[in-house]
């Protein structure tokens, strides 16, 4: 996907944000369970892609590490580590973005190098009465930007907080973008909308889009996180997610689309890089099965219909 390559380029330091009035929710937005029907997914093809589907679900307990649920959590932060794997450019520039409060100061119109426009509105000071980093809203977005012959349309950077009253009341988080170069046109879409419940519980919504021509990578899911009764006073550490999701990949004249499903997948803070126990389990529209059983940290099996693949 070389115009994605270019996105990148358009993301330069721009950790400014600036409140705006009569805002939209961002939480409808978010890119959800992709709408695309389930097709098949052969012995073969879940052979040569079980390192992808396994490092989807990796890719999930990587961002619990990040933590979602204590008020100090940044969006920017856990979006990135929601991503770090597989797209460690995305990463990088979302963390380029990163807000801090000595940021959200300044709002106006910047021109782009060939060019229209990136917007700071509006005119009144950033709102963020629960001093949680997390404005009620703020954006930066794209108006007919040029540069490096790609126009850029839409959201580089959109965050609202769920109640400003609360320091732990949840936030979204939206980057949706959309890029032309010539004939070619392209679209990045990847958000997180975070829910709190009582004694550390919650739910997230996760997912993002890239997209090329007919080229096209999609994940979303519906989530959710139980504390672990451990004893301690920290529910982060260590607890439980159930999800229920889509995966979409058709790249390269490959097609699949399967459904996904998370049944008690482990987290602990002491592992960092998959779950520790549980399973996931993606299916197809014939009902084969791709199941990930997780046994231990970086420890997993991979099964097909039930044999080891």
């Amino acid at each position: 996907m070389k115009l994605q390559v270019k996105l990148f380029g358009l993301v330069a330091a721009l950790g400014i944000l600036a409140a705006c009035s009569g805002a939209p929710n961002l939480s409808n937005n978010v890119p959800g369970v992709p709408s695309d029907s389930p097709t098949s997914f052969s012995q073969s093809q879940a052979s040569a892609n079980k390192s992808a589907l396994v490092g989807a679900i990796n890719q999930i307990a990587v961002g619990l590490t990040g933590d979602f649920g204590p008020s100090s959590a940044s969006p920017t932060e856990a979006a990135a580590a929601l991503v770090e794997k597989e797209y460690p450019t995305v990463a990088k520039d979302l963390r380029r973005v990163q807000l801090t409060g000595g940021s959200l100061r300044i709002q106006g119109t910047a021109n782009c190098e060939q060019g229209g426009t990136v917007t700071f509105p509006d005119d009144g000071d950033i709102v963020d009465n629960d001093g949680d980093g997390i404005p009620v809203y703020a954006e930066i977005r794209y108006n007919n930007c040029k540069e490096d012959g790609v126009t850029a349309n839409g959201l580089l950077l959109g965050m609202q907080d769920k109640n400003d009253s609360n320091p732990a009341g949840g936030f979204t988080f939206l980057i949706d973008l959309s890029l032309t170069d010539g004939t070619d046109t392209a679209r990045l879409a990847l958000g997180i909308d975070y829910t709190p419940g009582a004694g550390g519980a919650y739910n997230v919504r996760y997912g993002y889009l890239i997209q090329e021509n007919d080229d096209k990578l999609a994940f979303g899911v519906n989530m959710s996180y139980t504390p672990k009764s451990d004893g301690n006073s920290d529910p982060y550490d260590a607890g439980f997610v159930n999800f229920t999701g889509r995966f979409v990949y058709k790249l390269d004249g490959e097609n699949y689309v399967l459904d996904m499903k998370g049944e008690n997948l482990e987290h602990s803070s002491s592992c960092t890089s998959t779950f520790v126990s549980g399973k996931a389990t993606f299916q197809d529209n014939a009902g084969n099965k791709l199941v990930i059983q997780y046994t231990g940290c970086n420890s997993y099996t991979v099964t097909y219909n039930g044999n080891p693949i």
